[in-house]
C-alpha cells in the first residue's frame, strides 16, 4: 500500500511559449538544503544561472524528515502557505519582490517566477506555513547577473522536448487518429570519471511522476482557438503515451500541449503542433475582451467571474467565479473533485502558443464548497486569452468559456 502521503491534490500552473526563450529552459539543479526543526528546504536554481530583465525560474522543495519512507524518502509537505520576499540588502529602499509560491506538479515543489530590474546580490526570504502548524523562516541568497549568459536564444537547450507521430501519417477532419507521444531529455553526457564532456544526448524518458491523477494531460487547440479539448493519453510499457480513436471535428492548425512531469523533474508543458487536412470551415468567433462579461449556463449551472478586472502579466492573482443553481439561484455547495481539484482552469493567449493551466487556491479549505471557486493564476505575457474553466457535479463534466484582458 502507498503511504497515506504519497495521495495527494495539488494546484499546478504551468507556462509555455514557444516564441520566447528564457532561464525556464534550462534544467534546474539542486543549489542548498536548509533544514527548520523537522522541515527541509531545498532550494534549485536554473543551470544557466539567474539573470536580470527576463521571467527567472526558481523552485524548492518541501519535506518532512521526521516521516519517511525507506524508498521515496522523506514526505513531501503539500498544500503549505508559503510567501516569498526578495530584497537586495546593499539597496534597502529598493521595493522588493513579494510573490506567493505556487505548487507544482509533483507534491513538495513549489514555484516562483520573479523577474529582477537589475544584477546584484539579493536574498529570498521564504515565510512557510504548513497546514495546521506555526509558520517557520528560512533564507536563500541570490546571486542575479546584469545580463543574460552569453548563449544565443536559439541555441539554450531544452531540457524536454516532445515527440508526436500519427496514425494515418495524414490526419483528416471527421477521422479518428492515433496520437502517439514520446518525451525526451536532454541529458550532459559524462566520461568514465563523471566529468562532462561538453556534449549532450537525446534520451526518452518512460518514468513520470503522476500530476493531478494523469501521467500525462493533452491540450489540444485550433490556432484560432475555436476549439478545445482536454484528453489523457495512455503510457504504453516503452514509455510512449497513445490517445487512439480521437478526430479533429474541423480543418485546420492545432497546437498540442502535453501537460506531463518527468520523474523527478517536476511539471513540464511540451508543444508540437498538428496539421488536420479537409474542408476549410468557417473561422472561430475572434476573441474579444470588450464589453462586460455575461453569465452562461451549462448543465443547470450559472457560471460567471466575480468582477470582470484586467489581470496583471507576470503576478500571481486571485480569481474568482460564482457557481449557481440556474433554477433556483441558490450557490453551489456540491461541486465534485475532477482529477484531483474541484475545478481547471485553461488559459491560452490568442498567439495560440503561451499557456496557462491554473488549479484552485487549496489554501483554503472551503474553495469551491460555497458556490465561490478561487484560482491562482500567473499569465505570463500581456494580452487576451480565452480560457476554458472545466468542473464537476453529479458526475457530470461541465466547461465554460472566458475572456481574460491581461497587462
Amino acid at each position: 500500500m502507498k503511504p497515506m502521503w504519497s495521495v495527494f491534490f495539488a494546484i499546478l500552473v504551468c507556462f509555455f511559449s514557444t516564441t520566447s526563450t528564457t532561464a525556464q529552459d534550462a534544467p534546474l539543479v539542486p543549489k542548498e538544503t536548509k533544514k527548520a526543526g523537522k522541515y527541509a528546504v531545498t532550494l534549485r536554481l536554473p543551470e544557466l544561472g539567474l539573470y536580470a530583465e527576463d521571467e527567472q525560474q526558481i523552485e524548492f522543495r518541501l519535506t518532512d524528515t521526521s516521516r519517511t519512507d525507506p524508498v521515496l524518502g522523506a514526505a513531501p509537505v503539500i498544500r503549505a502557505d508559503i510567501k516569498s520576499i526578495i530584497t537586495m540588502p546593499e539597496m534597502p529602499s529598493m521595493p522588493s519582490v513579494d510573490e506567493v509560491a505556487h505548487p507544482e506538479g509533483v507534491p513538495g515543489d513549489y514555484g516562483l517566477h520573479p523577474t529582477f530590474a537589475h544584477g546584484g546580490d539579493f536574498v529570498l526570504l521564504l515565510r512557510i506555513t504548513p497546514p495546521g502548524v506555526e509558520p517557520f523562516t528560512i533564507e536563500f541568497p541570490l546571486t542575479v547577473a546584469d545580463t543574460a549568459p552569453a548563449v544565443k536564444a536559439k541555441n539554450r537547450i531544452k531540457p524536454y522536448r516532445v515527440e508526436l507521430k500519427t496514425e494515418p501519417v495524414r490526419v483528416k477532419a471527421g477521422e479518428p487518429v492515433k496520437l502517439q507521444f514520446k518525451v525526451f531529455a536532454s541529458r550532459e553526457i559524462k566520461d568514465a570519471k563523471g566529468e562532462p564532456t561538453g556534449k549532450r544526448e537525446s534520451v526518452q524518458v518512460k518514468e513520470f511522476d503522476i500530476v493531478h491523477e494523469k501521467l500525462l494531460h493533452l491540450i489540444m487547440v485550433r490556432k484560432d482557438l475555436g476549439f478545445y479539448a482536454h484528453e489523457h493519453p495512455h503510457l504504453q510499457p516503452d514509455g510512449t503515451f497513445v490517445l487512439e480513436g480521437f478526430a479533429f471535428p474541423t480543418a485546420g492548425d492545432y497546437n498540442l500541449f502535453a501537460d506531463t512531469a518527468p520523474k523527478g523533474a517536476g511539471s513540464q508543458v511540451l508543444g508540437a503542433p498538428l496539421k488536420v487536412e479537409g474542408k476549410v470551415q468557417p473561422a472561430a468567433k475572434p476573441v474579444s475582451s470588450t464589453g462586460k462579461f455575461q453569465e452562461q449556463t451549462h448543465d443547470g449551472v450559472t457560471v460567471a467571474r466575480v468582477d470582470d478586472q484586467t489581470l496583471p502579466a507576470k503576478k500571481t492573482t486571485l480569481l474568482s467565479v460564482t457557481l449557481k443553481d440556474a433554477q433556483t439561484q441558490k450557490p453551489i455547495t456540491d461541486l465534485e473533485p475532477y482529477l484531483g481539484a474541484m475545478g481547471h482552469l485553461v488559459m491560452i493567449h490568442t498567439d495560440s502558443q503561451t499557456y496557462v493551466h491554473s488549479h484552485p487556491d487549496e489554501r483554503d479549505p472551503q474553495n469551491g464548497k460555497n458556490g465561490t471557486l478561487t484560482f491562482l493564476v500567473r499569465p505570463p505575457k500581456a494580452g487576451t486569452y480565452r480560457g476554458w474553466f472545466e468542473f464537476q457535479r453529479k458526475g457530470k463534466l461541465s466547461r465554460a468559456e472566458f475572456v481574460f484582458t491581461v497587462q
